[in-house]
């Protein structure tokens, strides 16, 4: 007979021995993964914008802007100018265009934004000189098509100063503006100025709403006047009567994609994402696609300053608007940033940049900067003005910032503990997903105002490895059933809502 052999349970079950396998491996496999997923992060990640070494033009200027107490976080390039008696001093800061490496020059073209509505507001003063309007006509008078509707009773005065009672958009960018904002596009494309007009027929006024800031109300103005003035478009009357006569060689209005100049710096939200150019016809007025450079801004205002620029009795104020400050054409007076005097200006933003001017009319001096970030580029104005600090960005949104980032990293760690103990492969591919979801909305709204994308690749090292786990035990023949043995019921929708968080976040950033 013969002897018994293993198979043939001679030897008990207990006392059989299997070869264990090494940990090594797996922990070669989680640390590899980590230092991969830290570099992708650093090198591809979100970025920490701040103003970089490069400078040019004045070089007191710049070093003075530099010198400014408090945080440049968020900014990525400034083009600042001083403007005063004795002319024009420039200075740039940081590098605006990736592609281009070097602080931006006076010639530098930027996006503008609302400070379009000065220049709106020059031709609305012009408009009276010339006798085409009065200050108190109602917008029908230039607009037939809103003749017998409550906008068409508006005044033209009333649009200028923001007290028109009418919405800040009509109803097609206003539909648009969510859509936009959540999926980083542009919300003025679909506003023709016939569209404009036809919003504006169906709009709600309010005449007991006071003071409401309104891009629908400026460019409806702007409409007005190009129908008064006998002209095709807003662009040709802002280069016929005011852009042109002051030399603003650089300054156009981009009704389409094609008339945005090639040379314009891009613009970059505070995650370093690039921002989506905005341009439309209905929304010109208003400065929905405005590009000019801080050389044609500065001649701008040297002319106010010295009275020489058409229309510039639209620096005087005309209305209250709150609290110690006033408005003009456009125009807002309000106390000085230092406590001493006035100052006449107004800011603007874009997408992907933001703008400011004031004119102090008194002393004939004046201050632009212009950035192509979305931080707020008036607390450098203030800043320069007063001496205070500059914030940075909101408290609460840098807090916001890391609770996500802590968000992301649980989602990751759950996924690499669960895939070290996994038995079935559908709880771990559902912990992906959820790990994946939680690092996108980090890329979006992580605090990146403050840190780069070396936390990104933190956050992102567990899930890397969770992969990395999982790879090598069906590498060594770890098989596992796809679903569990208890509950995959809930697995499902677990999976399937995880999935729906992911491409939501993805497309709505």
């Amino acid at each position: 007979m013969p002897s018994p052999t293993l198979t043939d349970s001679a030897v008990p079950a207990a006392e059989i021995s299997y070869p264990r396998r090494s940990a090594a491996p797996l922990l070669a496999a989680i640390t590899g993964a980590a230092i991969v997923a830290v570099a992708v992060g650093a090198a591809l990640g979100p970025h920490h914008q701040t103003l970089g070494a490069a400078q040019t033009g004045d070089q007191a200027l710049a070093e003075s802007i530099r010198s400014l107490p408090g945080s440049f976080d968020g900014f990525r390039s400034l083009s600042v100018a001083e403007i005063g008696p004795d002319g024009t001093t420039f200075a740039g800061l940081g590098d605006a265009d990736p592609a281009r490496p070097g602080a931006p020059g006076p010639d530098t073209v930027f996006e503008l934004g609302s400070i379009t509505k000065t220049f709106t507001g020059a031709l609305f003063a012009d408009a009276i000189d010339r006798g085409e309007v009065a200050a108190d006509d109602h917008l029908s008078q230039h607009l037939p098509a809103l003749e017998g509707t409550p906008a068409g009773e508006v005044t033209l005065a009333s649009l200028s100063q923001h007290s028109s009672g009418l919405p800040g958009l009509g109803a097609t960018a206003a539909e648009s503006a969510a859509t936009a904002l959540l999926l980083n596009d542009n919300a003025y494309a679909s506003t023709t100025t016939e569209q404009l007009i036809a919003d504006a027929a169906v709009a709600p006024v309010d005449p007991e709403q006071g003071t409401v800031y309104s891009n629908f109300a400026v460019s409806l103005l702007g409409a007005a006047l190009v129908e008064a003035a006998g002209v095709d478009d807003y662009a040709t009357l802002l280069a016929d009567r005011l852009t042109g006569p002051l030399g603003m060689d650089h300054t156009v209005v981009a009704a389409t994609a094609e008339e945005v100049p090639a040379d314009a710096v891009p613009g970059f939200l505070l995650n370093g994402t690039r921002a989506p150019r905005w341009t439309g016809e209905g929304y010109l007025p208003s400065g929905s696609s405005t590009f000019t450079t801080a050389s044609d801004l500065a001649l701008c205002a040297q002319a106010n300053l010295d009275g020489t620029a058409p229309g510039a009795a639209a620096l005087e104020p005309t209305a209250p608007m709150g609290a110690g400050t006033e408005i003009g054409w456009g125009w807002i007076t309000s106390p000085s940033f230092d406590g001493e005097g006035t100052q006449t200006w107004h800011n603007g933003g874009t997408g992907g940049f933001r703008t400011f001017l004031t004119l102090d009319l008194d002393a004939g001096t004046a201050f632009l900067a212009l950035s192509n970030t979305v931080a707020t580029v008036d607390d450098v104005a203030v800043a320069y003005g007063s001496g205070a600090p500059i914030p940075g960005p909101p408290v609460a949104y840098v807090a916001m910032g890391w609770i996500v980032a802590a968000l992301a990293l649980l989602f990751g760690a759950i996924a690499l503990i669960r895939a070290l103990r996994a038995k079935s492969w559908l709880p771990s591919i559902s912990d992906l997903v959820w790990a994946a979801f939680g690092l996108l909305l980090l890329w979006n709204i992580g605090p990146w105002s403050s840190v780069g994308g070396g936390v990104w690749g933190l956050a992102l090292a567990p899930s890397l490895a969770a992969v990395a786990v999982l790879a090598l035990r069906s590498v060594r023949g770890q098989r596992m059933p796809f679903l569990p043995a208890r509950r995959a019921w809930l697995w499902w929708p677990v999976l399937v809502i995880g999935v729906a968080a992911s491409v939501g976040v993805t497309f709505l950033w």
